[in-house]
């Protein structure tokens, strides 16, 4: 996948999906599938940073997703293209009409675009899907512009109305990974760097690799069953992924009221936790086992980690644990054959 990160010409007869997307769920994949039947070459244009953060930075709700981790979605679902435009305040007082003509025409060149029924474009966001028709039309553009359909949460995720960021992030909050798969199509993931922590887990029998996440939104504090993937480039172990327990939290029963971290104890991963040292990974939250706790001591803490590693191995199957990546758009897939 090739990654743009400035205006720049897009490969011919492309298809191009322009949006926000913060998480990539099945809605934003929707446009993408959409797109795919349109054009030989998929392509995605979003903004870093959200433009959110740059307009109403007091009120911007957390990201899904880190950039990077954009990135590697975007590569599995097979898009060819991403391109970060930069955010700034320039692009946000484009008129509209200077929107569309030196963004879109001159300067992606796309043969198709697609976006989603709630589009809005251009200074104070007065453009919606009426203009950009428009405009496009004005301008004898050639572009083929294609209105996806509005996409509702499905009946599984225990949420309401338009499959929307916002409801992911609720479920995210209250850490309910059941409800937030059908709406995202794989598991909520923190992405981060292996750092040296006090090591209290190897002397308990547990090794765990300790990650300074991405600045992200993050679950409700607890134990968590999930999947621990390396995806640093640099490393001969990128790709491997094992199960594992996680705790999110403060880890009461030594430090009390310290900072929130993530620690990833990997079933089975028959390596030094060293190996992981300064490394990329991440964390695919399956299922919150319990809440975080106190114990009386390192015995009663070793005799529960036990149990949930226990608990962990019943759920978490090669089936579930291949959920932590996107899964590749079948038009795609079609395409390419």
């Amino acid at each position: 996948m090739k990654i743009l990160r400035q205006l720049a010409a897009l490969p011919p007869r492309s298809a191009a999906c322009i949006g926000a997307f913060d998480g990539f769920h099945l809605g934003h994949q929707a446009l993408l599938r959409r797109a795919a039947t349109l054009e030989p070459e998929l392509a995605v244009v979003t903004f870093d940073p959200h433009p959110a953060q740059v307009l109403a930075p007091e009120r911007a709700p957390p990201l899904l997703q880190s950039t990077r981790q954009r990135e590697r979605v975007c590569a599995e679902l097979g898009v060819d293209t991403l391109v970060l435009l930069p955010f700034d305040h320039a692009l946000a007082r484009m008129s509209p009409e200077s929107f569309v003509q030196h963004v879109l025409i001159e300067g992606l060149r796309a043969a198709a675009i697609v976006v989603g029924p709630d589009f809005r474009f251009g200074a104070g966001r007065r453009g919606g899907v009426a203009e950009l028709r428009a405009l496009l039309q004005r301008a004898r553009s050639g572009v083929r512009l294609e209105i996806a359909e509005e996409i509702a949460c499905p009946e599984d995720s225990a949420s309401e109305g338009k499959l929307s960021s916002t409801g992911i992030r609720a479920a995210v909050r209250q850490g309910d990974m059941a409800a937030i798969l059908p709406m995202l199509g794989r598991w909520f993931a923190l992405a981060g760097v292996v750092v040296r922590g006090a090591q209290r887990g190897r002397t308990l029998g547990f090794p765990t690799a300790n990650l300074r996440c991405d600045d992200v939104i993050r679950p409700r504090a607890g134990v968590y069953a999930g999947a621990l993937t390396v995806v640093d480039e640099r490393s001969a172990l990128r790709g491997r992924r094992w199960p594992a327990v996680a705790n999110l939290g403060t880890n009461p029963t030594f430090q009390g009221d310290a900072p929130p971290t993530l620690e990833v104890h990997a079933l089975d991963a028959s390596l030094d936790d060293a190996a992981l040292y300064d490394l990329d990974v991440e964390f695919a939250f399956v299922e919150r086992l319990r809440d975080e706790q106190r114990f009386p001591g390192p015995e009663a803490l070793r005799v529960q980690i036990e149990r949930d590693v226990a608990s962990a191995r019943e759920r978490l199957t090669p089936e579930v644990l291949a959920r932590a990546s996107a899964r590749p758009l079948r038009e795609r897939q079609e395409r390419s054959a």
